[in-house]
């Protein structure tokens, strides 16, 4: 098509005016595909980046026996205002300090008595994680070995 003045306006393609037609689109499309392979990339390092800080356990496949019973026996009941624990028929709170130091001596006192003990910890699902480590702690610097830790039943059984 000849303009008014008598020459051809030049036909471009943009920044690729040389290679193949059908590589045209695919290279309009690279920035964007960068942008997302980067968010990929900075999603998938950031989960690896940053390791939780905690305990893992090791679920039992089978149910406890009679024959696994453990030595030592920690019930946690948690109230309105309170978490208790209740070990050798003695009471302890453990939001408070002081209950928690005689409970750490009374454990430390078992589990140091004859062979090595294991604690099972008996609580339902109202117990905080946070007061399960807790009790964790407690045993490991009491002496305590091995800790199971279970869920109290309820007189139905499934």
């Amino acid at each position: 098509m000849k303009s008014a003045w008598g020459w051809t306006p030049e036909r471009t393609f943009g920044i690729w005016r040389h290679g193949a037609g059908w590589l045209k689109p695919l290279m309009a499309s690279v920035p964007y595909l960068t942008v997302v392979i980067l968010a990929l990339t900075m999603y998938l390092a950031s989960s690896k980046a940053t390791l939780p800080r905690g305990v893992l356990f090791d679920l039992p496949e089978e149910e406890m026996s009679d024959a696994d019973a453990a030595e030592l026996v920690a019930l946690v009941m948690p109230m309105k205002k309170e978490t208790l624990v209740f070990f050798d028929d003695s009471r302890y709170v453990l939001g408070d300090k002081s209950s928690m130091r005689s409970f750490a001596r009374h454990l430390g006192e078992r589990a140091r008595s004859g062979d090595p003990k294991s604690l099972l910890v008996l609580a339902d699902r109202r117990v905080s994680c946070e007061d399960l480590m807790r009790l964790a702690g407690i045993a490991r610097k009491s002496g305590v070995k091995r800790a199971l830790f279970a869920e109290k039943r309820s007189g139905v059984e499934e």
